[in-house]
């Protein structure tokens, strides 16, 4: 069985409906530049990490370029899901401690136990990596609903690939926002830098859920895109660029922040400028080369369909 997709050609047209999609990639790039703005400049000058408000564009991004590589239907369906299945799984670990750990949230605003900025979190930044997988895997997510071997294989690759891109960034990032800012707190502490072990599985796991989740509403829905237009590679490159540059917020806050001590709950004390360096290490190592590699990819997609 084979589909057709909407070939990677550049944009230039004069009509009606091609300078709408001119206008609307034209309000992606701006989010993308202060998504990279606020990750990777703003610490530089305010000399505090405050990636969460490039966390908190993804949001308007991926409502934007999701309702157009997917429609509204999928789209509101990949957001509800995310949202759900994190809210469920959050709450879940706060009063059980599994799959995450014991913690709890320092924030108010809450959906039982879990901020509700977390949901958005969660939404924003799965589908940026969700498309940097897809990307990696050759436009994987056009491949799902194709009935082909390429398909079938996607139909889990991609889940467990994007699934794996979220949870770096969890790696590169949670010891800060918990150990240092207290935006979450570990109640027994943990070996990396104050945040257990199983945080990370937990994450690989509660994002892998809702990624198959949807992967298997696209095998049923049909392919993808459904504009049935010419898909510029900038709306892969979007994507890939606001992750490799939360990979790069790293290095401004390891530039600025200055060392401290911190302790966490279980009376362990560490070095915050060891933590930054550290998260950095890990970050230009993950985020960072996955989004090169990303880079790569696009520039070699071609006009010829994926799907056979």
């Amino acid at each position: 069985m084979s589909t057709t997709s909407a070939p990677l050609t550049p944009t230039s047209d004069a009509s009606p409906g091609g300078r709408k999609r001119n206008g609307v990639n034209g309000l992606l790039w701006v989010l993308t530049g202060l998504a990279i703005a606020a990750a990777i400049v703003l610490p530089l000058v305010t000399r505090e990490a405050p990636y969460v408000y490039a966390l908190l564009l993804t949001f308007p991004f991926a409502i934007i370029h999701g309702i157009r590589r997917y429609g509204w239907q999928r789209l509101l369906a990949f957001l509800v899901i995310t949202f759900v299945v994190s809210n469920i799984f959050e709450n879940l670990s706060i009063a059980t401690g599994f799959p995450f750990g014991h913690y709890h949230y320092t924030g108010s605003l809450k959906l039982f136990e879990v901020p509700f900025t977390i949901g958005l979190i969660y939404f924003g930044l799965g589908y940026i990596a969700w498309i940097a997988a897809s990307a990696l895997l050759e436009r994987a997510d056009e491949t799902l609903g194709s009935g082909s071997r390429a398909g079938r294989i996607n139909l889990v690759a991609l889940p467990l690939l994007a699934g794996a891109i979220m949870t770096m960034f969890d790696v590169g990032s949670d010891s800060s926002a918990s150990t240092v800012s207290h935006t979450w707190v570990w109640e027994d502490g943990g070996g990396f830098f104050g945040v257990p072990f199983t945080n990370y599985l937990g994450w690989w796991f509660v994002t892998y859920v809702f990624f198959q989740i949807m992967a298997l509403i696209l095998r049923r829905t049909g392919p993808v895109p459904v504009s049935g237009v010419a898909t510029p590679r900038s709306h892969f490159v979007q994507p890939v660029l606001i992750y490799g540059s939360l990979g790069l917020a790293s290095i401004s806050n390891f530039i600025v922040i200055p060392d401290s001590l911190v302790t966490d709950q279980a009376g362990q004390t560490w070095s915050v400028a060891a933590l930054n360096e550290t998260l950095m290490t890990i970050n230009i190592f993950t985020l960072v080369i996955v989004a090169a590699l990303g880079l790569v990819k696009v520039a070699q997609f071609t006009t010829a369909d994926p799907v056979s």
